[in-house]
């Protein structure tokens, strides 16, 4: 896929699914406390703001643009409420249904679009447009489109491309060059065998991070470079292929060899690679970036892909965007807020300590200069995917899960496990059309 075509890369990578059914607590499990009773209290406008993820180096950073945003905006008062991944979108779907929804806060990538149908969400386009915000012209085209619905815009995308990653010092334990990663899927999982440290029959250390459970984002990274995703255009699942068979046969043949050990894509602290418990990863910076802020980044490195069958390097591409609850009571705020955000000077300021990649043109030389080994993340921008956009995702998600746990566990074989809950899906998915 060509740089210029990553529109419809990033569009086909939306996914549509969000099911909103969690609650409305503090990351201390408190009830959230409204914005006109803080309001009232601190005699400012109080804005409700919900982050997802609470590694502490993304935390402290995005306490830091509240922060700045605080003292050019003295009228106004940020809430942060940093929540779990986990539990995320369970307790924003709660706070929705409740009336209790934050003012502003984070979707992934597959949920925006997804329930943008729904009217939740804030149309940023007229204050936009009121603005005349140059944040337009400064966004990559692709990346803004990517948050538009209906000629709106509801929500700005702060973008999570999933190269390989390795551990420098672990490759060269291992005997390997460390400046030499796989080229090849066969290099990759060689590689990774090589790189896996066993004590006592038990692997305590993993040479390719690939989950386990809630896994379908390792599982997808592996199947684009065999050119596939794992539902058609039409939603209709493809898990059951012959490719899909054969990858997650392979991926269990290094399970039980101990190549990589059971974990969940969204348990507290992060994956494997993250905690320091695997040699590689399709990963992204900001994914890591406590990992790297206690290994130093000199440690850390990415590459395109491993070439797949017939030579695609194509990295998955997920992401967060930024949008606004329709039934604020502060609108105005709200956009004001996310367009500080996705102002060039907090935009350094965050990546610079979170290795996010900004979705700003203007600013990518002096990102460079900060985390120079990061310029293969542009790279992966001409050749990146993700999910298909379909209505049918959650769907697809639910059965896709249970099919590689129930091949990784053994309890079906490869094959029945695929194909059994691809039906399971496909007869779900018919009887809701």
């Amino acid at each position: 896929m060509k740089a210029n075509s990553l529109i419809r890369a990033i569009m086909t990578t939306i996914v549509l699914g969000l099911l909103l059914s969690g609650c409305g607590l503090t990351s201390s499990g408190q009830p959230n406390a409204s914005s006109t009773d803080k309001g009232e209290k601190t005699g400012k406008i109080a804005l409700n703001f919900w982050f997802p993820g609470t590694d502490q180096v993304t935390v402290n950073a995005v306490k830091e643009s509240i922060q700045t945003f605080e003292q050019q905006n003295p009228n106004i008062k940020v809430n942060l409420t940093s929540v779990p991944w986990d539990q995320y979108f369970q307790k924003l779907a709660v706070a929705y249904s409740g009336g209790t929804q934050p003012d502003v806060h984070g979707l992934g990538f597959g949920q925006l679009i997804s329930t943008v149908d729904q009217g939740k969400y804030l149309d940023l386009q007229p204050y936009i447009e009121k603005d005349q915000w140059e944040g337009t012209t400064d966004f990559y085209p692709d990346i803004l489109k990517a948050g538009q619905w209906e000629n709106g815009q509801y929500g700005l995308l702060i973008p999570d491309l999933r190269p390989l990653a390795w551990r420098k010092d672990y490759l060269t334990e291992a005997g390997l060059d460390p400046e030499s990663p796989p080229q090849t899927l066969d290099e990759l999982f060689q590689y990774a065998d090589q790189l896996k440290v066993v004590q006592n029959g038990q692997t305590i250390r993993s040479g390719l991070d690939i989950q386990t459970s809630n896994g379908e984002q390792s599982y997808l990274s592996l199947l684009l470079l065999y050119g596939e995703n794992f539902y058609d255009q039409e939603g209709n699942p493809t898990f059951d292929s012959e490719t899909s068979i054969a990858l997650v046969k392979k991926l269990t043949e290094l399970y039980k060899a101990g190549v990589f050990t059971a974990s969940n894509q969204q348990q507290t602290g992060g994956t494997p690679f993250a905690q320091g418990q695997a040699a590689m990863a399709f990963v992204s910076p900001s994914n890591i970036a406590s990992l790297i802020q206690s290994v130093g980044k000199e440690q850390v490195d990415w590459a395109l892909p491993p070439a797949g069958p017939n030579g695609e390097r194509t990295s998955l591409m997920l992401g967060t965007f930024l949008t606004a609850a329709k039934a604020s009571k502060y609108p105005e705020e709200a956009w004001t807020f996310i367009k500080f955000w996705f102002s060039p000077d907090n935009q350094i300021a965050y990546t610079s300590k979170t290795g996010a990649l900004p979705p700003l043109q203007s600013i990518q030389d002096e990102y460079l200069t900060n985390f120079p080994q990061n310029q293969v993340i542009y790279e992966a921008m001409n050749d990146a995917q993700g999910y298909i956009a379909s209505k049918y995702w959650s769907v697809n998600i639910k059965y896709l899960r249970t099919a590689l746990e129930e091949a990784y566990n053994g309890s079906k074989s490869v094959e029945d496990a695929l194909t059994t809950n691809a039906e399971l899906a496909g007869d779900e998915i018919k009887s809701i059309q």
